[in-house]
């Protein structure tokens, strides 16, 4: 396996054709091969892939290039707990806020009477 360090799109003017060019770098040298597309729509979508990968191969024996993603950890109840507990803390400050006014607004109208 290789690891490929960049793809970009090129038109074929002599094939007349969309293809993707795959930079390679492997045992102490750098490489590159060219893949035919249908289009440049399918070109746009194997770049996507490849930058949005967190690492991408080549296999020079099958010809197979493999995109890999690292995944958040979506069991964070942890965060969710967190989260929550913040914006709690926020609503008892603007509760405290209003029972100060509220209560200064209740001695003055004591002071008036």
């Amino acid at each position: 396996m290789l690891a490929i360090q960049g793809l970009k799109c090129i038109y074929d003017t002599g094939a007349r054709g969309w293809a993707i060019e795959v930079t390679l770098d492997g045992e102490g040298e750098n490489a590159a091969r060219r893949f035919d597309v249908d289009g440049p729509d399918d070109a746009e979508m194997l770049i996507e892939a490849f930058e949005d990968s967190s690492f991408s191969t080549f296999d020079p024996a099958t010809g197979e290039i493999v995109f890999t993603y690292e995944y958040a950890d979506l069991d964070g109840d942890e965060d969710e707990e967190d989260e929550d507990a913040e914006v709690g803390d926020e609503d008892e400050d603007e509760d405290e806020d209003v029972s100060e006014d509220e209560t200064s607004s209740d001695e003055d109208e004591k002071a008036k009477a």
